[in-house]
């Protein structure tokens, strides 16, 4: 009776420290627009396809880029996606902005595209391992940014994981594809009660998803 006591006393905590973490069923409060006092570790995952095209049109919106120690994530064999987050650092440069630190690291790709579901959870442990290395060798990012890509679900796991163990703070922004119009991607379906920010670009999205955020398309 007493283990039975304990076994509950304990899934009760580890349900409440769950509670905890996880963000507001309500929308969240827009961010002040104070400047961080120290450069911030912003960590992007890039996608294949237009998930990296939509990405970069969103950083372009940065201000004071300088004040973002970037790194650029992608998966194995999406060698496109890495060589555009070069480019797009280089097309800062080239446009005067001040220069900041950054790094591309790859993890393994969660599923490849028509792979059998079969085979599908060996890769995904694969990727999630390859996650938590990442963090070792970047260190704990402040902010964590995706738009899709189906290795952000391991990703963000990871992030949820160590903000569990109270070992990182990270925030968690999710933007959904410009070309998700009436509903959301299988992606943001899995992250939308996890984020910190989920924003859509579609006002039809935010008035089905109240926890979402919409402020106009923000890639074109």
């Amino acid at each position: 009776m007493f283990l039975l006591f304990l076994l509950f006393s304990f899934s009760t905590l580890l349900f409440l420290r769950l509670l905890y973490i996880l963000p507001s069923t309500h929308p969240t409060p827009a961010p002040s627009r104070s400047f961080p006092s120290r450069p911030k570790h912003l960590m992007i995952l890039l996608g294949s396809g237009g998930h990296t095209a939509e990405m970069l049109l969103l950083l372009r919106t940065l201000r004071h880029p300088a004040l973002y120690r970037r790194s650029y994530i992608y998966t194995h064999g999406d060698a496109l996606s890495a060589a555009k987050g070069v480019a797009f650092e280089t097309s800062l440069a080239g446009c005067g902005a001040e220069k900041a630190a950054h790094c591309v690291y790859s993890i393994p790709r969660a599923r490849r595209v028509k792979q059998s579901w079969l085979s599908t959870p060996l890769d995904a442990v694969k990727c999630f391992l390859g996650c938590i290395s990442l963090f070792w060798k970047t260190g704990i990012p402040d902010v964590v940014v995706t738009n899709g890509p189906g290795s952000a679900v391991l990703l963000i796991g990871v992030v949820l994981g160590l903000r569990f163990l109270g070992i990182a703070h990270t925030r968690m922004v999710y933007v959904e594809s410009f070309a998700r119009v009436t509903r959301l991607s299988l992606t943001g379906k899995l992250l939308y009660h996890v984020v910190d920010r989920f924003v859509v670009q579609w006002e039809g999205l935010k008035k089905r998803y109240r926890r979402a955020e919409y402020r106009g398309v923000l890639v074109l």
